[in-house]
């Protein structure tokens, strides 16, 4: 399945002896929406990721960026933020990069 999905970063700054969190759009992209195999989407079941998804985006600089600062990003597909845990290249494919989410962001 298509869809388009929005990349928001996060920054976390003190501002007058308090932290303020802004989140600003920082990548837009189209992507196919996957499901987990079956052996990542046991291991996360075990670890309490029930909502999780995929999604397969073309490798760019933007997305080598959030694969370096994995922390920093969260994806929002449909009005739900998903929090990105593993941006890793697929083996088959140098070309595309696999982001792998759970809701709760």
């Amino acid at each position: 399945m298509t869809g388009r999905i929005k990349v928001i970063r996060k920054i976390t700054e003190v501002v007058e002896g308090r932290r303020q969190q802004t989140a600003s759009a920082f990548y837009e992209c189209w992507c196919d929406v996957q499901d987990l195999a079956t052996s990542e989407k046991y291991t996360a079941l075990q670890t309490e990721l029930e909502e999780t998804i995929v999604f397969k985006v073309r490798n760019c600089k933007k997305i080598e960026e959030i694969r370096l600062n994995l922390k920093e990003f969260y994806v929002e597909y449909k009005g739900t933020e998903f929090k990105i845990y593993s941006a890793s290249p697929m083996v088959s494919d140098n070309r595309r990069v696999l982001l792998k989410c759970h809701s709760g962001a």
